[in-house]
């Protein structure tokens, strides 16, 4: 059974050329997506989600990119953080979705511009992250960074403290809106938000 509807794939079709231009997928994509339960896919059923197998979040995902593949490449980022998300802290999780189901969030993995420091009960996060998809439309972001002297660890940040830098001009998947995620002055993450 299909969690995408016929009028979502419908609607993401007709507004590719309009995603390539904008270079971002259009909110109309996004609200369809979230109104048939895309994002939920993969979200634990206690926060709302229905839980489905893998294959079943795959099959939904080929039929996005078949109707505009920057559509799919944000929505498939963007839905499978709520897997991740739920191997964290079941207080991370409450942060996250415990008002809304359907917040989406971005990600930028690469450690390379960011700078961190220990803290009590936490961390002090900063820096520059590049290509997180869809970032735009998202409410949190999970920022990859390295701790001295223990390694890679990903942080959990609310939009609040980080702003987003248009960047994205490219000649390929234009309407992914990969923009820059910024942290301009370090902000606290707690230590259950890694």
């Amino acid at each position: 059974m299909n969690t995408v509807t016929t009028e979502a794939l419908e609607l993401i079709a007709k507004n590719a050329a309009d995603c390539r231009q904008e270079r971002q997928v259009p909110k109309a994509n996004v609200e369809a997506l979230k109104d048939c339960g895309f994002y939920r896919m993969l979200l634990p059923k206690q926060w709302g989600g229905s839980e489905h197998r893998p294959q079943e979040f795959f099959k939904d995902q080929i039929l996005i990119a078949e109707a505009d593949m920057s559509t799919a490449w944000v929505s498939g980022i963007i839905a499978v953080h709520a897997f991740q998300i739920a191997i964290m802290s079941e207080q991370a999780q409450r942060d996250v979705y415990g008002d809304n189901a359907d917040t989406l969030v971005s990600s930028s993995y690469n450690p390379v511009g960011a700078k961190v420091t220990a803290d009590q009960g936490g961390f002090r996060v900063s820096g520059r992250w590049g290509w997180s998809s869809g970032s735009a439309h998202c409410e949190w972001a999970l920022l990859g960074g390295i701790i001295p002297g223990e390694g890679y660890r990903t942080f959990l940040i609310p939009r609040s403290d980080y702003r987003i830098e248009d960047t994205w001009f490219v000649m390929g998947l234009q309407g992914t809106g990969s923009n820059d995620v910024v942290i301009d002055e370090p902000v606290f993450v707690p230590d259950y938000r890694t």
